[in-house]
């Protein structure tokens, strides 16, 4: 983390007042994250190898969605509302934040009691699609031309050494409430390092959300269709992840929707 930090520091210090308030201000208000590699490491990033150590995706319960979700709701609501820059306005900050995730919280409580089986038919379905598409998605997107490459990348095979790594960590699961539109998110730990001596260039945790074009029930009654759909969004979400490591700007954060004909697209 120092080495981004550290990063960002040389470039702030390198642009005028004004400038660095804005690039702050839209970072804030864009939710970017930050480029994961320097711009001299991009350019040797040619021939990659993604190495899947997470070995199957793991499902995380919502902690909202049981009978102590009102309680958990409230408390989450009551820290949100320390974020207030003012600590006066706490006084009215942080019980309005527990009220209102109080109320969300008991809503997805009660939405799991009518839904008691939701978490165990997800796992299911999880367990049931191929989380190689994640990799081979992410592996393709590398490997595909580029002009900083243009000569690393002329005649080179697909069994030519590679010169960068990124290993794959954790790929999670979790739902939202069982209510509405069914909504999840996938949440992937992972590193980028040198194929020679295993030397970190960089490490990120890349979170993208999906919203079904389907409701709850009408998502879980097509388990072959849900399946799918994991499916294409870890193939998203992999592309995304190589387009986070080869991207000279921080991007916004990862939204995904299905359509009605099942394909999946940005929100």
């Amino acid at each position: 983390m120092s080495q981004y930090l550290e990063r960002a520091a040389l470039c702030l210090l390198h642009l005028r007042r004004a400038d660095r308030l804005a690039l702050v201000y839209c970072i804030a208000l864009c939710g970017c994250t930050p480029t994961l590699l320097a711009p001299d490491e991009r350019g040797h990033v040619c021939q990659v190898t993604v190495d899947d150590r997470s070995a199957s995706p793991v499902f995380h319960a919502n902690p909202l969605s049981n009978a102590q979700g009102g309680l958990v709701g409230a408390a989450g609501g009551a820290v949100q509302g320390l974020t207030a820059p003012n600590p006066l306005a706490w006084i009215v900050t942080v019980p309005l934040g527990a009220v209102i995730g109080g109320i969300g919280g008991t809503a997805c409580a009660a939405a799991s009691q009518s839904h008691p089986d939701a978490d165990a038919e997800f796992e299911k379905i999880l367990k049931a699609a191929d989380a190689g598409y994640l990799k081979r998605a992410m592996q393709a997107e590398l490997n595909a031309p580029r002009a900083e490459c243009s000569r690393a990348q002329v005649g080179v095979s697909a069994a030519a050494a590679p010169d960068t790594v990124v290993e794959i960590q954790t790929i999670g699961f979790r739902m939202a409430c069982v209510f509405g539109q069914q909504e999840y998110e996938v949440n992937v730990k992972w590193r980028v390092m040198t194929a020679e001596d295993r030397r970190v260039l960089g490490e990120a945790t890349t979170m993208c959300s999906q919203t079904s074009f389907k409701d709850v029930d009408e998502w879980f009654a097509d388990r072959d269709q849900a399946r799918v759909e994991v499916e294409r969004l870890l193939t998203k979400t992999g592309q995304r992840m190589a387009a986070q490591m080869l991207s000279s700007w921080g991007l916004s954060k990862c939204k995904f929707r299905s359509t009605k004909t099942g394909e999946i697209e940005e929100r």
